[in-house]
């Protein structure tokens, strides 16, 4: 990603156990929330990885909750930190647990690794934090460079399917400090996993979240309006710079109201079934602004309509609506202007990406939207 954010299980329970330096979990008496951040920067954002960790430490004060981070970092031991308040260089955070080499792009790893995280930070709610490269619903075993769904630990990576198995579905939110995952087709398999996700549906700047501006946020009671604060901040943090930097999308998604946008859209696409195959790409709004992302993301209002008049798609349009709570977006990302801007992004099959269409076909979005019918050549 450059510049942008781009075994079995005893095997691995073993390895952790055995590995680790710290002294058995003990659990401490539980606090509101504990908000868990997965650091995955085995990778070329490592020195992002720190500079976030400083961030989170700056603006960590006066909270009901614990900030916990996982951080497996090139060059370092993957640790477990407790974010404590501190305005110097260094991170002073509490090492709760030290682990041994492992690869935390395995989904058992990351299981392994929440399930102690909730052990040491015990509380009566829980969030997360998705923090690595990611390339929204893409393969991770395609054997392409640079193909992968969510995490890059020595270019191996996890599936969208893996990352939702690996994830608790008892979280307060989730959010994706991570490439284009904002698509409805990563945000539909997710959506059992928690209530709201805060995502972008563009790339995102390795700088990520400023962290400072956000600590009180990621406690706050009333989850949808603070996650909606977080993301107007981000955008405007990202506004305030200059030239390729101005540059940052952020959408709250409602996935309670996605069953209901796959309902629609699968009756849109059924009734006017005979102008699939005359669908183009043409002239659509493009979520992938990076000339290096793998996967083509294009905004989901858009393709509607370019495709539809406004009566038609009326349904799928009130869906969008209901599902996305708040969108935010510079006014151009990398110099490409967003001109349009649903908060959604959306992949459009092609005959010339048949290499993708077996992956594609195995989301929950491809049929249960009537996705699958867009490969209409079959």
């Amino acid at each position: 990603m450059t510049l942008l954010r781009y075994i079995s299980f005893f095997f691995v329970a073993c390895l952790v156990s055995s590995c680790a330096k710290d002294d058995e979990l003990i659990p401490e008496k539980p606090v509101a929330r504990t908000v868990m951040v997965y650091m995955a920067a085995n990778n070329s954002l490592a020195a992002n990885a720190y500079a976030n960790l400083n961030q989170m430490e700056e603006g960590f004060q006066a909270v009901d909750g614990k900030l916990v981070v996982y951080a497996r970092i090139f060059g370092q031991q993957p640790k477990i930190y407790e974010i404590v308040h501190d305005s110097s260089p260094e991170i002073k955070s509490k090492v709760l647990k030290t682990y041994g080499d492992h690869d935390s792009s395995d989904p058992e790893m990351m299981k392994i690794i929440f399930a102690d995280m909730k052990q040491l930070a015990a509380a009566d709610s829980y969030a997360a934090i998705l923090w690595s490269h990611a390339t929204n619903w893409a393969p991770a075993n395609l054997g392409r460079v640079g193909l992968r769904s969510f995490g890059d630990d020595n270019y191996s990576s996890m599936d969208v399917q893996q990352l939702k198995a690996a994830l608790a579905t008892d979280l307060d939110f989730l959010i994706f400090d991570a490439c284009s995952m904002a698509s409805v087709e990563v945000l539909y398999e997710l959506r059992q996993v928690t209530p709201y996700i805060l995502a972008s549906p563009t790339e995102v700047l390795s700088v990520g979240m400023p962290y400072e501006q956000l600590g009180s946020l990621l406690f706050a009671a009333d989850v949808p309006t603070s996650l909606a604060r977080m993301a107007e901040v981000y955008v405007q943090y990202y506004q305030q710079k200059n030239g390729l930097e101005q540059s940052a999308t952020f959408s709250l998604i409602d996935t309670r109201e996605l069953d209901a946008l796959a309902a629609a859209t699968k009756q849109l696409l059924a009734t006017y079934k005979e102008r699939i195959p005359t669908f183009s790409r043409s002239g659509i709004q493009r979520m992938d602004l990076d000339p290096s992302s793998p996967v083509v993301a294009f905004d989901f209002q858009d393709f509607l309509d370019k495709h539809f008049i406004e009566a038609e798609q009326q349904a799928v349009t009130a869906a969008i609506n209901r599902a996305v709570r708040y969108k935010a977006h510079t006014s151009n990302f990398l110099g490409q202007p967003i001109n349009v801007f649903s908060g959604l992004s959306t992949y459009i099959p092609v005959r010339e990406e048949e290499h993708l269409r077996a992956f594609y076909k195995s989301l929950a979005w491809s049929a249960d939207a009537g996705y699958d019918n867009l490969f209409w050549w079959d």
